[in-house]
């Protein structure tokens, strides 16, 4: 590649050589720079938060740097966070240093996941579902947005200059409408979608929407008139997980929707303003046996990371009751390779079609639907 290439011959014949941030990309970067430059010896990682080894390479904290940094002789930076702080703070010192693009980071960071990707195609059997996980995967790993933002405008009339949201699509395309009674619903926010579900589905019986933060998103229209219109909506003030436990969950309160449960896939770190809490969790599997319920039709998920571990704590509940599914993958590229491949393992033998949508102009709001192969009809929601 013709990035990596320059950035390589910018490091001196013969260097001794720390790489910054002892992560994904800097494990990459020294896997590829031991194959292309054999002249160039990687003496250490240096980090502002760990120490130890990867990879069998000592990593030093950067609070070490004094002491070490006569063993080489520039530092190669693997990260871009706080990239203009770390310059200043390497030339008082007077360390050379190579700062790694934003491309070349990005690609180094996902590069892991091709293969994973060219798995993911096979589960598709319509053409336009492998092409449009393509344009989803060019805008992940090369931000190749025109193709994916073309898609969007032409199928759910969603552009960069809005409206950016199609609620009566998402999560709804593909669906057997008639065939729906009880609806598992992981991640309400305020519970918007609650209204299509009276709309869309004429033999609803019963709603179970679970959020543990419902209390703070709600909208208390929608709300009032939730409880006045759909008395078969419950709410469970809970988060769904692959056990039931108590966990930590970080509040955005700069966007409520994108809280999350800490340590899940959720692509965001901690910032200052969050809110740490504590939620408690279940599980679809036991949530289903300790109230009786009978069968569950429908399982919608956008729970902001957590669709892996809650798809887990699902699984029974899905191949007793055969339900349709409509899975959000977009929090993570491990959830665009990951949650595919977990569905389509544990359904395989199961007679389920696999379908996409997306409906957004950026990289979020991708759905991953599983329909039941007597329930599919193409692509008209009925």
């Amino acid at each position: 590649m013709q990035k990596e290439k320059s950035l390589i011959d910018k490091i001196p014949y013969n260097s001794k050589i720390a790489i910054y941030g002892a992560g994904t990309v800097g494990l990459e970067l020294r896997k590829y720079i031991n194959n292309i430059r054999p002249d160039v010896k990687i003496i250490c990682y240096m980090d502002s938060n760990i120490n130890g080894e990867l990879d069998g390479v000592k990593i030093y904290n950067l609070k070490e740097i004094k002491n070490v940094k006569s063993t080489f002789d520039l530092i190669l930076m693997s990260v871009r966070t706080k990239n203009h702080e770390l310059v200043e703070f390497f030339s008082f010192f007077n360390i050379p240093y190579i700062l790694i693009s934003a491309e070349l980071e990005k690609y180094f960071r996902l590069k892991n996941y091709i293969d994973d990707m060219q798995k993911v195609l096979k589960i598709f059997k319509r053409e336009e579902d492998k092409e449009l996980y393509k344009m989803i995967c060019d805008f992940w790993l090369a931000k190749k947005p025109d193709k994916l933002r073309e898609y969007v405008l032409k199928t759910n009339n969603i552009s960069i200059y809005g409206p950016i949201r199609n609620y009566h699509k998402q999560y709804f395309e593909y669906i057997d409408y008639g065939a729906i009674e009880t609806v598992f619903d992981g991640g309400i926010c305020n519970a918007i979608q609650f209204f299509n579900y009276k709309k869309f589905f004429k033999n609803l019986k019963a709603i179970y929407g679970f959020d543990p933060m419902y209390e703070t998103f709600k909208n208390e229209t929608y709300d009032y008139f939730i409880k006045e219109e759909i008395p078969q909506a419950q709410i469970i003030h809970k988060g769904l997980w692959n056990k039931e436990e108590e966990l930590q969950f970080v509040e955005t309160p700069n966007n409520n929707a994108g809280s999350y449960i800490e340590n899940s896939n959720a692509s965001r770190s901690i910032k200052d303003t969050d809110i740490i809490l504590k939620i408690k969790t279940t599980t679809i599997d036991l949530f289903k046996k300790q109230n009786n319920i009978k069968k569950v039709d429908f399982i919608k998920m956008d729970i902001e990371g957590s669709e892996q571990y809650a798809l887990e704590g699902a699984k029974e509940t899905i191949l007793h009751d055969r339900a349709q599914l409509a899975i959000s993958i977009y929090h993570s590229v491990d959830d665009l390779t990951k949650i595919p491949l977990y569905l389509f393992n544990l359904l395989k033998d199961k007679n389920y079609i696999f379908c996409l949508g997306h409906y957004s102009p950026k990289t979020h709001e991708t759905v991953l639907y599983a329909i039941p192969g007597e329930l599919w009809k193409g692509n008209k929601s009925a």
